[in-house]
């Protein structure tokens, strides 16, 4: 049975259409979010990372913060679930959000402290 053997036109044709297919992508933004408490406690947080996975982590303390690239089609928001196990009362909870260093979006949230958790706070 006859085996093709690849020339160099044939590799060179390869690298060059990979190539291509690269320069035709959109520009990435570096999105960053950041979370500051004003007390210790800990919880989770939810977000879609550069494929648009969600992706769910834990952290404990007063703040918490990621940076990633996307593309402009790309959605991308960030969910805190907050425990209060120590029942800490007019507290406040701030989500930042900014795009390639420039602050897109801050929301502040009032925490009552009455339950032993605090639902989803989200920005987008």
């Amino acid at each position: 049975m006859p085996t093709k053997k690849n020339s160099v036109m044939d590799i060179f044709n390869t690298i060059n259409r990979s190539f291509k297919n690269t320069q035709n992508q959109e520009p990435l933004d570096e999105i960053s979010y950041f979370l500051q408490i004003s007390f210790e406690t800990y919880g989770q947080v939810k977000y879609l990372d550069d494929t648009e996975r969600p992706i769910i982590k834990e952290f404990t303390g007063s703040s918490w913060s990621i940076s990633y690239l996307k593309g402009k089609s790309i959605k991308s928001y960030l969910s805190i679930f907050l425990y209060n196990h120590h029942h800490k009362k007019e507290q406040v909870l701030t989500l930042t959000k900014k795009l390639n260093g420039e602050l897109i979006e801050q929301k502040s949230f009032a925490i009552d402290g009455e339950k032993n958790y605090e639902g989803w706070f989200k920005i987008e």
